[in-house]
């Protein structure tokens, strides 16, 4: 893959993705990038059936190209994962797990994916609003796995959603129950 560099909505922020940076294209179709994605006013980016696009690889392949002051975190909940947004116009950026460790992000890409090569996966789909196979799962699973060991030894596992001493440069916000419910379309199940 070449370096890609995909831009917010309103072109204030832009990020990089190194070409010698591997991934893997999946597209997830779990209630919570859903739910984010709709909280952002973003449903635009949501392939048919509520899927988002995601390149899996590591934070060290991300370079903020410009409007880095832009980045802004939230969470669904106190315990859910890290999801990382343009604060200009919202735009969505991707996912990482709380800590900095193991080193992952999950890049969420416009709908279809152009660029990332073909989908490798689809997984979480008991979300999805139609009838969607999974399929990919658990080679997508190792081979997160297989690119944080690596990225221990590369020096990849910050980049720009963590310091070196694995904190987020922004505070995250929670969502509280109401809004995670309004963008989940309705009372949590």
């Amino acid at each position: 893959m070449q370096t890609q560099t995909l831009t917010c909505t309103c072109q204030k922020t832009s990020w990089s993705i190194s070409g010698a940076t591997p991934g893997r294209h999946v597209v997830c179709y779990c209630a919570d990038c859903q739910s984010f994605a709709r909280h952002l006013k973003h449903s635009d980016m949501l392939a048919p059936h509520g899927g988002t696009h995601i390149w899996q690889t590591v934070p060290g392949g991300v370079h903020i190209a410009r409007g880095a002051e832009n980045l802004a975190c939230l969470r669904l909940s106190p315990k859910g994962m890290n999801r990382w947004y343009a604060a200009c116009c919202d735009t969505p950026v991707g996912n990482t797990l709380q800590k900095a460790t193991p080193p992952f992000v999950g890049l969420i890409l416009p709908a279809p994916g152009d660029g990332f090569g073909p989908v490798k996966a689809r997984v979480n789909t008991v979300s999805t609003r139609g009838a969607v196979k999974e399929h990919g799962f658990e080679a997508a699973g190792l081979t997160v796995i297989l690119r944080a060991i690596g990225a221990y030894f590369t020096q990849k596992a910050h980049g720009p959603f963590f310091d070196a001493e694995g904190r987020p440069p922004v505070e995250p916000r929670v969502l509280s129950v109401s809004e995670r419910n309004a963008a989940r379309g309705g009372p949590a199940a």
